[in-house]
């Protein structure tokens, strides 16, 4: 038994491992599927399942996690999905950037200490980002 602080340096690297246990596991079940994890979020693409073959599918992640002491809340059936910070659209192939309606990007203010050179290559950097996130 031990006790990680959340936020700290080992709960992130501790956070990963469990992560890497996980798609282990759910690796050995679902050899067909992509699937990802960053920390507490995770997306799995599995192509052709009916309506019974996802719930199907969906119960044997659940039961998965379960035996792991873990509790995970699926979806299945998108074709559209946020993820992180993109929206991954199956339909037609694309990518975008997406944002939770409540969360407003806070960027360093202008007039602040941080080096002079930052400060000038934020937009750059503003830019490199959105445009990495989109496929066009």
């Amino acid at each position: 038994m031990f006790d990680v602080t959340m936020g700290s340096f080992e709960g992130a690297e501790i956070c990963e491992f469990i992560g890497l246990f996980v798609l282990y596991k759910l690796n050995e079940k679902f050899k067909r599927g992509n699937i990802g994890l960053y920390r507490e979020d995770g997306l799995a693409a599995v192509e052709n399942l009916n309506g019974r073959a996802a719930d199907k599918t969906r119960k044997e992640f659940t039961r998965i996690f379960g035996a792991l002491g873990l509790k995970i809340t699926v979806q299945y059936n998108l074709k559209v999905a946020d993820f992180l910070d993109v929206t991954l659209n199956l339909n037609n192939g694309k990518y975008y950037p997406f944002r939770k309606p409540d969360n407003q990007p806070v960027y360093i203010n202008a007039r602040s200490n941080h080096p002079p050179s930052m400060i000038k290559h934020l937009p750059a950097a503003i830019n490199h980002r959105i445009s990495s996130l989109s496929c066009n």
